[in-house]
């Protein structure tokens, strides 16, 4: 594995623990989400179409290819004052809605990718209901993490340092809540077991990486 591509999953990987973070589930029902500004929720305006394009990116794009994500199972919508994060979509239940704060810059990529896991995980699981997120919301987390180095390794090898400069304004403003999302060591784990992929991973789809994943590296990390 090239420096770059170390220096690269070393950032996506520090931009995930640094930005993403949960509260009480009650606030937003329904969703997977990365996380919110300041220590309290903020009020969320409604949200407008895609005005990032991220929906085009192609970066964006390989990774729904490697999680075979129809392009028309997902509509990115862009939200003032809101937050990442992916939800079934009320009006359609074959589809899902990924938004994402309006004021993002270049670095959205990895939480998008994040939430595409999330996108991953309900299709799978039939439902965001099935997955029981307010029950589960640690082996989510984690299994998304896990699915996000997955996606790193077949996807996004190809990605400069540039595109997830960590904007350290942006980090510093979220608040880590480790119920949800577990300690940043076990985040880091769970990221790289994907990222380096070896045996048995290499040789199995995606969702049966997620299993396996879940039958014996997961029982590893303990709260």
């Amino acid at each position: 594995m090239s420096s770059d591509f170390n220096h690269v999953a070393a950032a996506i990987l520090a931009f995930c623990l640094a930005t993403q973070t949960a509260i009480a589930g009650e606030d937003i029902p329904n969703c997977l989400y990365s996380f919110t500004v300041g220590p309290e929720p903020a009020p969320v305006e409604p949200c407008g179409a895609d005005t990032k394009h991220i929906g085009m990116d192609p970066h964006v794009l390989a990774v729904m290819r490697t999680f075979n994500i129809p392009t028309t199972a997902v509509i990115f919508k862009s939200c003032p004052g809101g937050r990442f994060l992916a939800r079934p979509d009320s009006t359609d239940g074959t589809r899902f809605i990924v938004q994402y704060p309006s004021a993002a810059k270049s670095n959205y990529l990895a939480p998008i990718v994040h939430e595409l896991a999330h996108v991953l995980q309900m299709r799978d699981a039939g439902s965001l209901e099935a997955l029981n997120p307010k029950k589960n919301s640690h082996r989510i987390e984690l299994g998304a993490d896990f699915l996000s180095g997955l996606a790193f390794n077949s996807s996004l090898m190809q990605v400069k340092d540039k595109d997830f400069e960590t904007n350290l304004e942006l980090a510093g403003s979220y608040k880590v809540e480790v119920d949800d999302h577990g300690p940043p060591e076990h985040r880091s784990a769970a990221f790289r077991r994907g990222l380096v992929r070896k045996e048995p991973f290499s040789e199995l789809t995606i969702i049966q990486s997620l299993k396996y994943w879940y039958a014996n590296d997961y029982q590893t990390l303990s709260r």
